[in-house]
């Protein structure tokens, strides 16, 4: 009488290829929720640089105004369930050497802001070694005359 030692394999073959498809799709849905919060932030640090430059008249009431104009944007991301939060608004006179707060208001032409601090909670990756979470952070320069993105 032969035994048949092949019993059960099927069961034990599909449930790593589930395990490898369900990681492969937790993969996927937290680099696409990345990828979609990359996006958002890079989306608010384009138009309030640009925003920021388009006030920027050599004044220091220019340099108030181009702070106001940052402040007042939209600036939800993570699916819009979040705020941005330590956003820096930096001006500089060559787009090298950039300065919160500038002496010389009068040379300025460039205007730049980062979104430093966009914690994204991973959800599926830890589950399989990732990390807890994911920094997504953003900058855009811009600079006047005529208003357009530098960096």
């Amino acid at each position: 009488m032969r035994v048949n030692r092949q019993k059960g394999f099927i069961l034990i073959a599909m449930s790593v290829c589930m395990f490898l498809l369900l990681a492969v799709v937790g993969m996927a849905f937290d680099l696409g929720r990345v990828y979609i919060a990359r996006n958002e932030a890079q989306i608010f640090t384009d138009a309030a640089s640009m925003a920021a430059a388009k006030q920027l008249d050599g004044t220091a009431a220019g340099v108030d105004r181009a702070r106001a104009a940052v402040a007042a944007m939209p600036n939800r991301w993570n699916l819009g369930t979040e705020n941005f939060t330590g956003v820096v608004i930096e001006f500089s006179v060559d787009g090298q050497v950039w300065d919160q707060q500038p002496k010389d208001v009068a040379a300025i032409h460039y205007a730049r802001v980062t979104a430093p601090d966009n914690h994204m909670e991973i959800m599926f990756l830890r589950a399989v070694g990732g990390p807890p979470e994911f920094t997504v952070p953003a900058r855009a320069a811009a600079s006047t005359k005529p208003v357009r993105l530098t960096e």
